[in-house]
């Protein structure tokens, strides 16, 4: 049964091991250029194709995501599902293990790992894995994030 946010469910009604549903993103050079825009990041290791293959980086040769870009991913998976229904993000955290390049394909994951209820119901709160993977299932980033839900 796929749980929506927007369906008001319970917090008993949400079960360890819930995964939230898996969102897709194409990651483009474009992309890249308007993360590092809003970023002001504008390392040319991000932004500059003939940079990136000048210093060859890993043996590719392209320029790479910022890694903040699949951290912002992370936290749209977890806020797509829980914002509708009257919940909120409390916190992120995340790690990058791999560079995430144009052209690659980024899937993004959640799952529920923990559950917290306490004496108000309006601070029970959840604890979800969260991660990318490109490609072939290449782990490139994971974390975890908490979410106040409603009840």
């Amino acid at each position: 049964m796929e749980i929506k946010m927007a369906d008001k469910i319970s917090f008993d009604e949400i079960n360890l091991g819930f995964e939230l549903p898996m969102q897709s993103k194409s990651i483009t050079q474009e992309k890249i250029t308007k993360n590092a825009e809003a970023s002001l990041d504008y390392n040319p290791i991000h932004i500059d194709p003939e940079y990136a293959k000048k210093i060859n980086l890993l043996g590719k040769g392209t320029t790479i995501a910022h890694g903040m870009m699949t951290l912002s991913f992370m936290g749209k998976i977890v806020t797509d599902w829980v914002y509708p229904g009257g919940g909120f993000m409390k916190s992120l955290e995340g790690k990058f293990f791999h560079p995430v390049r144009p052209n690659d394909e980024l899937k993004v994951y959640a799952k529920i790992i923990e559950k917290h209820p306490r004496p108000k119901k309006e601070e029970n709160f959840l604890v979800l894995d969260v991660w990318c993977e490109i490609n072939d299932g290449i782990k490139v980033s994971a974390g975890t994030a908490a979410v106040i839900i409603p009840n």
